[in-house]
């Protein structure tokens, strides 16, 4: 995804609902937190697997326990 596609997310009237709940998670977030994960190269996919994991659920939502959710999620 390049810096033009995510321009035109933002601009897009009709985003599609997932586009439109990260750029508001994003938007609320204060600038030094925004500035702090990239100096410091904080591995945010790790912290949403982490989380993933910690919902007990599958790729497709579906409850699978904890134990597998880390197995899915913590690879």
């Amino acid at each position: 995804m390049t810096y033009n596609h995510i321009r035109h997310i933002y601009m897009d009237e009709s985003v599609l609902l997932h586009f439109e709940d990260i750029k508001g998670v994003f938007f609320v977030m204060h600038g030094e937190i925004l500035s702090s994960i990239l100096s410091h190269k904080i591995p945010l996919e790790r912290f949403i697997r982490y989380e993933l994991a910690c919902r007990g659920h599958d790729e497709n939502h579906l409850w699978v326990g904890f134990e597998k959710a880390e197995k899915i999620w913590l690879i």
